[in-house]
């Protein structure tokens, strides 16, 4: 099996662009957190949102927040 040497060159244009679209991600990922909190606050209140109306968590993983972070830290 070879090995591969390979680099990315991203220009600053680029980076920032990537950069933008991490933090958009994330911000949109805390709202979720946000909602899902609510839900539970008011299932627990006994006034349930209805099934059509829930949010869906997109990854289900424990672990998204530091993905995003781990990204933006790449970029520099």
């Amino acid at each position: 099996m070879a090995d591969y040497d390979s680099t990315l060159t991203l220009t600053n244009e680029t980076i920032a662009g990537i950069r933008d679209a991490l933090l958009i991600g994330l911000a949109s990922y805390g709202e979720i957190e946000r909602l899902s909190a609510v839900q539970e606050l008011r299932a627990m209140r006994g006034k349930p949102i209805g099934k059509d109306l829930r949010v869906v968590h997109p990854t289900g993983a424990a672990d998204t927040v530091s993905r995003f972070a781990d990204a933006l830290r790449a970029l520099g």
